[in-house]
């Protein structure tokens, strides 16, 4: 089979780029006129021949049954044109979130698809992967996932993905885009690190050391703001009952307790050392214990909480 050279394809792409402009990148898109593409489909471009065969073998044998076969295929297609553009007119996509993925795992995009009347036989299609084909009545509201070619740990730009419908008989192909701004990130596949006292160690100051455990006692030591993670049991509640605000109650023994994670004090190529960052900044996280992080060309100051651990996660995905 024939392929486009390489330089071609990339000609073809950013000739294409410049014609959508930026109208497609955004969140969420409404489908209309200026923003709806309609062309034969593979099967219409068949169907296309056959009526203009049908129409020179009718003139040259001038049989006026042949002609009219001709003509009502061009209006089949015609109407088909018409159709396939109302069906999609008005339909509203709203991109909602990328599912959390550790590599090799491609991750899934959310989006939301609403009709403003019936639509029929819409999907959405990233490249050769396809969505679930889904109808929706009038206000009808539904949720679609796609999965994204993206499976290497990694920090990614969004693609482009068409919405597409071949309604009705599949002579047209009536498709739009949406290309949300925002950045998918694919977390390094998390490995069972050796044991915390032999990868942490103690960090007093912000040199780069990993950090072991102090003792301490359970001494009052001060209120800090709550942060979401944390354990219920930590919540000064008879400070939320006067004043209604959240704010965790830390002692001496939680104050000594500062972990630090970092790259170089562990062993391995850069892609095991991220997996077992990895492994450990979960374990730290479900245990609700505050720590930092110290990558070659990042640091993150201690904290915990679901928000540190997303941080420190695409952290280790850019890197």
């Amino acid at each position: 089979m024939f392929k486009c050279p390489a330089f071609i394809e990339q000609f073809r792409q950013s000739i294409f780029n410049k014609l959508l402009k930026s109208k497609h990148r955004t969140n969420e898109i409404e489908l209309k006129h200026k923003t709806i593409y309609v062309l034969p489909s593979k099967l219409g471009g068949q169907f296309l021949l056959i009526a203009l065969l049908n129409f020179v073998m009718g003139i040259n044998y001038q049989n006026n049954l042949i002609l009219a076969m001709a003509y009502l295929m061009v209006v089949v297609l015609v109407f088909t044109i018409l159709t396939g553009y109302k069906n999609v007119r008005g339909l509203s996509v709203n991109y909602l979130f990328v599912n959390e993925s550790y590599a090799p795992k491609a991750p899934f995009a959310r989006f939301q698809v609403q009709a403003k009347s019936h639509c029929e036989l819409v999907k959405l299609v990233n490249k050769n992967v396809e969505s679930e084909t889904v109808s929706l009545q009038s206000k009808e509201t539904k949720t679609v996932e796609i999965a994204l070619k993206c499976s290497d740990r990694g920090a990614y730009d969004f693609d482009r993905i068409k919405i597409i419908s071949h309604f009705p008989f599949g002579l047209v192909s009536v498709w739009s885009y949406i290309e949300p701004i925002s950045t998918v990130f694919v977390y390094p596949q998390p490995i069972t690190s050796e044991k915390l006292d032999t990868q942490l160690h103690e960090n007093d100051e912000h040199d780069g050391d990993n950090a072991q455990v102090k003792a301490g006692n359970d001494d009052f030591y001060q209120l800090t703001p709550f942060v979401q993670g944390t354990a219920l049991n930590k919540v000064s509640w008879k400070h939320y009952a006067k004043t209604q605000q959240l704010l965790t109650k830390e002692f001496t023994s939680d104050a000594s307790q500062e972990l630090a994670l970092n790259f170089n004090m562990l062993t391995g190529n850069n892609e095991h050392r991220l997996s077992q960052l990895c492994f450990l900044v979960n374990q730290l996280t479900d245990q609700h214990m505050a720590f930092s992080l110290t990558l070659p060309n990042k640091h993150i100051a201690k904290g915990l909480g679901v928000h540190h651990q997303r941080a420190c996660l695409q952290a280790l995905a850019e890197f």
